[in-house]
């Protein structure tokens, strides 16, 4: 994982966007012009047997589809690169989030603002559609939406170009719920199957629910590919039954009886919602139109106005909410005072002197001290703004200093860093009592309890508390030690007796992977070097936790290869079969959970790779294994009626794994289980 300030080619890291199976999203900044740009990586040394070659050829496509396509509503790949085993994608920046994420917090978003983002939508794929490419996997994950709304079109890594070699007649990629039945057929595609995913992305944004539902792949496919969803009207009541015609159009089995292009859909839409106009819902500045002259400010300051603002503000962070914009007004209002007595020394002083060391600052500290975020404090009034009010703190202290006045703010900004640094060594007595009062650590609690040690750790650098911060950095790593020390015990204790309650607590340190995954990062981080090295501080336990990740994984998987030969497929198919069928699931979740550790610590340093890659291949290898069998269990077993209930239960296995192959990149696993799912549909 690179760090702050490292360089990627012609970039530097500023901070991460977002983490996959196989690499890391940066935020960087080119070096020469200072332009934000997003990093996609991808680290070729992870990658595994035959996926390696898929994963860098499609993620060079991307690239090079990225770089030729110029449209406001696609994001553009600006250059590509490799560097020390990692291959990178610099991208536009853009400043939103996924659709996906969006739908999930705005249940209730307006159906004129879904109708802007479709038709959004639909003139960027009138444009890629042009130039001779189909996407083949539009889905809400690959549409980002800006803070107005405007949309971008991303992740062009299966797309299909004329002539392209690289995705041929019969492949089976993409999201089968976006995918259109000719798609799932393995036949030959054209613009239209763009437009049935843009269709179930319209059908989703209409009703807040998905045209197709399963619990297996199969299931899945088989309502892709003969199912007709019921029409929206019918679920939201609110719509015209205008769209029911646009929707049936776009979700047409037949791909003749579908919009032929972009253009066309975006019409019948138009025309939908003609009996009901929306008022706009993007706005987008015009180019070359000018902005009418800001007006000037006055010359003149009248400072006893200016502090009375200032004092204004103050009480409104105080009794509402400290924001960022008030913040820089004070901050501004700060300044333009400290100016205007450059000029003129003769200004009286008491009234900014009263507010940035009197009583306000002091009701100012004693809020920052009663709310606090300490671990195991109650916050029942706790409104958010708490560091900001630190910050405002800050910018009244050194203000009383530039007075001259600073006896009252250093009074207070002492009692502060003492009682912020008091809060980590209290910390050690909770932390004791949530590793040894139980089996399992409460990772949950301690990742919170954590974040709220991140918040007191920020207000000590904000207050200039530069000593007591090293100190508590060092005590906070002394913490992610022990609680990777219980954790390390608690699977060695499985490993070694296999009894049930160490099981229940293994499993339940697996549920809160992402909490275990930010612990030892932590650690690593911790050493302070530039690579994160097995044997630096934290180094060591976070080795000793991969090599019992590795062994867990090996004992989860003969479990699973003993349980999968041991039944039979009567005895799948039998009524009470569900118990040993959510045995098995669970335990492939598990399987999965691991391999995400393995990864994401896999994405950051040279000298932990080695092992890391036993695990990653290990894992690998196992689930392409488990798959074939499973794949072969069904091509081979006539299902007839009574057996149903035991294919449902092979399918649903078998879900599980191209599920986990979708998260971990691996797409020739995931194509051969969609190829076989729709072969055993259409059949």
């Amino acid at each position: 994982m690179l760090r702050t300030g490292q360089t990627l080619g012609a970039y530097r890291i500023e901070t991460i966007l977002g983490r996959g199976a196989m690499g890391v999203v940066y935020r960087g900044v080119g070096i020469d012009d200072g332009e934000l740009v997003a990093l996609k990586t991808v680290r070729a040394d992870l990658l595994v047997g035959s996926e390696r070659d898929a994963v860098l050829s499609r993620f060079r496509q991307e690239a090079e589809i990225g770089m030729r396509l110029r449209h406001p509503r696609i994001v553009r790949v600006q250059a590509c690169g490799e560097q020390d085993d990692t291959v990178y994608l610099a991208m536009d920046f853009i400043a939103g989030q996924e659709l996906g994420r969006l739908i999930e917090q705005r249940p209730d978003l307006p159906p004129a603002m879904s109708l802007a983002m479709i038709l959004q939508i639909l003139n960027a794929l009138a444009y890629v559609h042009q130039q001779g490419i189909i996407h083949r996997d539009l889905k809400p994950a690959n549409i980002l939406v800006r803070q107005d709304y405007a949309i971008a079109l991303t992740d062009f890594g299966i797309a299909h170009c004329s002539g392209s070699e690289l995705t041929q007649l019969g492949d089976l990629l993409g999201s089968p719920l976006y995918m259109a039945p000719e798609q799932l057929r393995g036949e030959a595609l054209d613009c239209r199957a763009d437009l049935f995913a843009v269709g179930v992305i319209l059908y989703y944004l209409l009703t807040h629910r998905k045209p197709f539902i399963a619990d297996s792949l199969a299931a899945l496919m088989q309502q892709v590919l003969q199912t007709d969803p019921a029409p929206p009207s019918k679920l939201n009541p609110a719509l015209s039954t205008a769209f029911d015609a646009v929707i049936r159009r776009a979700l047409a089995k037949d791909r003749r009886q579908r919009f032929s292009s972009a253009l066309e859909f975006a019409t019948a839409l138009r025309q939908a919602r003609r009996p009901a106009p929306v008022e706009a819902t993007v706005l987008i500045p015009v180019r070359g139109r000018s902005l009418p002259p800001a007006t000037p400010a006055p010359v003149a300051i009248n400072l006893d106005e200016l502090v009375g603002r200032l004092a204004a503000l103050v009480r409104d962070c105080l009794a509402e909410r400290a924001t960022s914009a008030r913040l820089e007004q004070v901050a501004t209002g700060l300044n333009s005072w400290f100016a205007a007595v450059a000029e003129n020394q003769m200004v009286d002083r008491q009234n900014l002197q009263w507010l940035c060391a009197g009583d306000p600052l002091t009701a100012l500290a004693d809020r920052i001290q009663r709310q606090a975020p300490v671990p195991g404090r109650v916050l029942p009034e706790a409104r958010g703004d708490w560091l900001e009010l630190v910050r405002l703190f800050v910018l009244l202290h050194n203000a009383a200093q530039r007075l001259g006045d600073t006896q009252t703010g250093d009074r207070a900004r002492s009692r502060l860093i003492q009682e912020l640094t008091g809060a980590f060594l209290d910390y050690a007595g909770i932390l004791n009592r949530l590793l040894f009062n139980d089996d399992s650590p409460h990772l949950l609690q301690i990742a919170a309890d954590f974040m709220r040690l991140d918040l007191l750790l920020l207000a000590m650098e904000e207050l200039g508390a530069e000593a007591e911060s090293r100190r508590v950095q060092q005590t906070q790593l002394l913490f992610v030690n022990q609680v990777m020390g219980k954790v390390n015990a608690l699977i060695r204790h499985f490993l070694t007796n296999r009894d049930p309650l160490a099981r229940y607590g293994v499993a339940g340190l697996l549920v809160e992977v992402e909490e275990l995954i930010v612990l030892a990062e932590r650690l690593l981080e911790g050493s302070g070097a530039a690579t994160m090295e097995a044997s630096g501080p934290g180094g060591a336990v976070v080795a000793e936790c991969i090599g019992n990740i590795r062994d867990l994984g090996r004992l989860l998987g003969d479990e699973l290869r003993q349980q999968a030969q041991e039944e039979s497929l009567q005895q799948l198919g039998a009524a009470d079969g569900e118990a040993d069928q959510a045995l098995f699931l669970g335990r492939l979740r598990q399987l999965g959970l691991l391999y995400r550790f393995a990864i994401r610590l896999g994405l950051g340093g040279d000298e932990l790779t080695a092992p890391l890659r036993t695990v990653v291949t290990g894992m690998h290898g196992f689930l392409h294994q488990m798959a074939d069998r499973l794949l072969t269990v069904i091509n081979q077993t006539p299902v007839p009626h009574e057996q149903t209930l035991a294919a449902d239960r092979l399918w649903a296995r078998l879900s599980l794994i191209a599920e986990l192959a979708e998260q971990f990149g691996w797409i020739e696993l995931r194509g051969r289980i969609l190829q076989a799912a729709c072969s055993s549909t259409v059949a």
